[in-house]
């Protein structure tokens, strides 16, 4: 298998601590992209989204998307799931995941524009508009983990990328997380601390 992916990324992050975790690293492949944007990068050549994470299988077909590439690995892997497969704990579970993975889509367009474009040319209402909306949901966050505790699982391991990412990022994304939701910080520390699949993955230029 070949894993195309990026320090930066928290989708990226998502999927390679999902190999960490399982002990897959003899079996995938990393191929580092270190500009995604970047016609030439042979991620763009290979892979037809040009988008990481990206998994190319053995057989050769692809899959897209880090939610996917990590319950295909979360399979093959033999350690404890992090993707509950039934019950209500999976739903749980996937609606933790998909409200991160929905404050990331709010984010991931604006932080582009904002290293990309000059500011004279950004869309500042509709980033007011996102960041207001993420505001909110950063709230509900802090609620929902009280759930899961320091429990490692899809949904958590994906909110300490998002939170870690988000501490990367705070100068260019002008919302200080640190300040505005220490709980969720200090959560994402103790997680840090006691899963080295966290601590290892953690986002660096």
């Amino acid at each position: 298998m070949k894993l195309w992916y990026s320090t930066t990324s928290p989708y990226t992050r998502k999927v390679v601590a999902v190999v960490k975790h399982h002990q897959l690293e003899q079996t995938v492949e990393m191929h580092r992209v270190t500009s995604s944007f970047d016609p030439n990068s042979p991620h763009n050549q290979d892979n037809p989204l040009g988008r990481i994470p990206a998994l190319q299988r053995n057989c050769g077909r692809w899959l897209f998307g880090s939610l996917l590439i990590a319950e295909y690995l979360d399979q093959k892997g033999s350690n404890v799931a992090l993707v509950p497969t039934s019950g209500k704990i999976r739903w749980n579970t996937l609606a933790l995941h998909n409200l991160v993975d929905g404050i990331m889509e709010n984010t991931m367009p604006m932080i582009a524009e904002k290293m990309l474009r000059p500011e004279a040319e950004w869309w500042t209402a509709r980033h007011q508009q996102l960041m207001d909306r993420n505001a909110k949901s950063f709230a509900q966050l802090e609620q929902t983990l009280d759930e899961f505790g320091t429990e490692l699982n899809i949904g958590t391991l994906t909110a300490v990328c998002l939170i870690d990412w988000w501490q990367f990022r705070t100068e260019k994304l002008g919302y200080d997380l640190a300040k505005n939701h220490p709980n969720l910080t200090a959560w994402a520390e103790q997680m840090n601390a006691k899963y080295p699949v966290l601590a290892e993955t953690k986002p660096f230029s």
